[in-house]
């Protein structure tokens, strides 16, 4: 009876893996683009690009391999749109298959990120001239419209970004040389993942990036930046050590060992969490026994990976890992 019910089984979760598994992200994106003349025959690719960014997580690979991620056909990655208008404005929500879109890339052996939600904090000094009201109308207008342009690349990059007030208790340090600013340490009264300074008048953009991206308060002022590259600079740098590593075209044979599996349910349960591992591809089941599955799957990533997602999934345990296996624990 017992190996007849493991002989049903294997036939069922052969046809229950599918060919390529991801981690636990997104299905779908949800994007909103405001149409305009401008955009009206290409917001569609545009909604594309952004997905693309997203499952990136780094801006600068984006931009190297531009011309790649343009040539993508939007309409297999769409899934559904529609359009709505607001305040006089024209807007469309898009769906994007971000699954599929995912699967591609890895394909292609781009690197993954987890999509984990990031928060920054963006210091804007605005430098108005108090001695032209046209000059302080105009700087005001700059920096709003920064403000609202940061905004909307952090929303595009699952990120959110703050803009506090500059008062006595941030500007924990300050010196100067020769007129310029030499060292400014920031206060920690903020939490958040980066941070980065911007020095905006009528004629100039002045942005500084900390020392340390994800650890610091201390500003580099050897080199600026504009204000739309410092915010996608600093989500690089905190997204750099949440990228997966992907290496589809130079796969090796691993083995996957679950322990503590005590019912039908929990066979069922551990494969739909194995579906959302993302550098395992090509699942096959190997062996059943009474309380333990094993598995032959392709590594596609970094096996020094494997530890960071498994500490992500509370349905299992990690027990041992190595080049070539991985042992958990079903909880």
């Amino acid at each position: 009876m017992i190996r007849s019910f493991f002989s049903f089984l294997l036939i069922f979760f052969v046809g229950f893996i599918s060919n390529l598994s991801f981690a636990s992200l997104p299905d779908e994106h949800n994007i909103l683009i405001e149409v305009n003349e401008t955009n009206e025959s290409s917001y569609l690719n545009q909604a594309v690009q952004i997905s693309v960014l997203k499952i990136l997580g780094n801006h600068e690979i984006f931009v190297k391999n531009k011309d790649f991620f343009n040539s993508i056909q939007s309409r297999d990655y769409i899934t559904e749109f529609s359009s709505f208008d607001k305040e006089d404005k024209t807007f469309s929500k898009i769906i994007v298959d971000a699954r599929s879109l995912r699967n591609f890339l890895v394909r292609n052996s781009f690197n993954i990120s987890i999509e984990a939600p990031t928060n920054h904090v963006a210091w804007i000094f605005c430098d108005y001239d108090l001695n032209s009201l046209k000059t302080y109308k105009k700087t005001k207008l700059k920096c709003d419209q920064t403000k609202k342009n940061l905004k909307k690349v952090s929303s595009e990059r699952n990120a959110n970004v703050f803009f506090p007030f500059f008062d006595s208790e941030d500007l924990v340090s300050f010196r100067s040389s020769d007129d310029e600013l030499s060292t400014v340490y920031l206060s920690n009264r903020y939490k958040a993942d980066s941070f980065f300074y911007c020095k905006l008048s009528f004629s100039k953009e002045e942005c500084y990036l900390p020392e340390n991206i994800s650890n610091g308060r201390s500003l580099n002022f050897s080199k600026t930046f504009d204000s739309y590259s410092a915010l996608n600079k600093i989500i690089d740098g905190v997204l750099d050590d949440r990228i997966l590593e992907i290496n589809s075209k130079f796969p090796e044979a691993f083995s996957i060992r679950i322990k503590n599996i005590l019912s039908f349910e929990d066979y069922k349960k551990v494969l739909r969490e194995l579906d959302k591992i993302i550098i395992f591809s090509d699942i096959k089941i190997h062996s059943l026994s009474s309380n333990e599955l094993n598995l032959r799957t392709l590594l596609i990533g970094d096996f020094n990976q494997i530890q960071k997602l498994f500490n992500n999934f509370s349905s299992f345990s990690l027990e041992t890992v190595n080049k070539k296996s991985v042992t958990l624990i079903y909880n």
